[in-house]
């Protein structure tokens, strides 16, 4: 999934969403990593998006 634009990884326990992982890849390398868990700002998440090479 997309998450700011950049790769990001969905993290569900129980088929509940639990947090997201958010990368900032930067000339091709990962220059940044974010796991966000607060409720407000995942409930803005609304569906998954494929990420393709």
């Amino acid at each position: 999934m997309q998450i700011n634009g950049g790769p990001g990884l969905l993290v569900r326990v129980n088929g509940e969403t639990d947090g997201v992982v958010a990368v900032r890849v930067e000339n091709g390398y990962v220059t940044g990593a974010y796991h966000v868990r607060n409720p407000e700002k995942l409930s803005r998440i609304e569906q998954e998006t494929a990420v393709s090479r």
